[in-house]
């Protein structure tokens, strides 16, 4: 943590005979981190002041953990601050050399190998042996035969992705291969068959979502921008019967009296008399499949409804 805090105090600038009100909180906060101040290795004031009048002063610091290999090991620079006011804080920071796994292992929807994959899933299933399963010891072979067999299966089907700037959902192997082409030939023409293979790929693609959207999960919503996440104002004011709520207090009575607002409410319920009693229906029988097919095609995302929405 670095910066100018513009705070002259006595435990930071010998030119300071006093304590600044604000260095309790500045080192409270420093101590929450984790945090202790460090000092340069050739001590100075950080700020120059621009008339003769003012004397120049210590206003950056760094607070560092301790445990910081570069711990009090950092330095002003006076002589490159130009034509600013404050002295440059030089410090070595150590960045850990890391490796970024920039592919992945994918089977695309749809395919071959996704039917292959399913295949070989099924047909191990079918074969693990659960006719004697008596004990944690056989519970755990079972699940180790499991996991075998998809981790085989997954293994065997998928291929290996990279990722870049340019990866697409519509991406296929058709546009690989006309880019690829057209990298060899550099020809118009090429050029012209991967445009051609672009359009064709998204076509495909987006027809697919719409046909999936229409059929499967019958929420055209998906496609409009108003049911998608909404970035909420970083900042909003909260009122509440005129007056602000901006502590946890009175941000709480604002929401207890706002859900309980109709409590101990008295209700006339003599309007309920004018409504002819219908007769009790008993529920339709349906059986387990017809169940979880009708809660196939409704969303996690909405209200259990026909319309989805209310």
């Amino acid at each position: 943590m670095t910066g100018d805090f513009n705070i002259r105090d006595s435990d930071w600038d010998p030119n300071i005979q006093y304590h600044s009100i604000y260095t309790e909180d500045l080192m409270s906060i420093a101590d929450s981190l984790d945090l202790e101040l460090a000092t340069p290795i050739n001590p100075g004031p950080t700020r120059f002041a621009d008339n003769q009048c003012d004397t120049n002063s210590v206003l950056d610091l760094v607070f560092m953990n301790p445990s910081n290999p570069g711990f009090n090991k950092h330095t002003l620079n006076p002589d490159i601050r130009l034509p600013s006011d404050h002295v440059p804080l030089i410090i070595e920071v150590g960045i850990k050399e890391e490796n970024v796994d920039i592919t992945f292992k994918a089977i695309k929807k749809n395919s071959k190998e996704e039917e292959a994959f399913i295949r070989d899933l099924v047909k191990g299933v079918r074969n693990i042996d659960t006719s004697e399963l008596k004990n944690q010891l056989d519970i755990q072979r079972c699940t180790a035969n499991l996991e075998k067999i998809f981790k085989n299966a997954w293994s065997t089907h998928s291929t290996t992705k990279r990722i870049t700037k340019h990866s697409k959902e519509w991406w296929n192997k058709q546009c690989s291969k006309c880019i690829n082409k057209y990298h060899e030939t550099g020809d118009i023409n090429s050029w012209k068959s991967f445009k051609s293979a672009v359009r064709s790929a998204k076509r495909s693609f987006f027809d697919q979502k719409i046909q999936e959207i229409a059929t499967s999960n019958k929420r055209p919503w998906d496609l409009m921008n108003w049911v998608r996440k909404k970035n909420l104002p970083a900042i909003e004011t909260i009122y509440h019967k005129g007056q602000l709520c901006n502590n946890l207090l009175i941000l709480w009575n604002a929401l207890h009296n706002s859900y309980n607002s109709a409590e101990d409410r008295p209700v006339d319920t003599r309007f309920l008399d004018g409504i002819n009693q219908c007769n009790d229906i008993d529920w339709p029988p349906f059986t387990d499949q017809e169940f979880i097919d009708a809660i196939a095609k409704c969303s996690n995302a909405s209200s259990p409804s026909p319309d989805h929405v209310i």
